[in-house]
């Protein structure tokens, strides 16, 4: 019986080894590629996770300053954030309101909002 594999695999010609190194390189360029994409997916991820903590802190920022009666400074702390409210020292005349916020994953916002009478 004639072993027919074994003289397949004996390819002198370097044939079979820059196309399987072809294929190999387009194998990892292939891997590396999705392991890019998951990675910025994730990172994507958690930024839209600390724009929404940073909206919602905005959010229950501005409901406070309509509520409360004394005048700012203010402090809040909240599990995902502090809120710190203050009034510049030269528009005391008008209803002009500096929104420093801070999550709990590092992010950070400064707002300055007028708020009508």
């Amino acid at each position: 019986m004639k072993k027919y594999y074994s003289k397949k695999l004996r390819n002198e010609k370097g044939y079979i080894f820059p196309l399987t190194s072809f294929f190999i390189l387009l194998l990892l360029l292939f891997t590396y590629h999705q392991i890019q994409q998951i990675q910025n997916q994730k990172r994507i991820h958690q930024l839209n996770d600390e724009q929404y903590k940073l909206e919602m802190l905005y959010q229950k920022a501005y409901a406070s300053i309509l509520e409360e009666q004394e005048a700012p400074p203010y402090s809040y702390t909240f599990p995902d954030g502090t809120i710190n409210i203050t009034i510049p020292t030269n528009e005391q005349d008008r209803n002009i309101y500096i929104i420093k916020m801070s999550t709990d994953t590092g992010g950070y916002r400064e707002v300055h909002v007028e708020i009508p009478d």
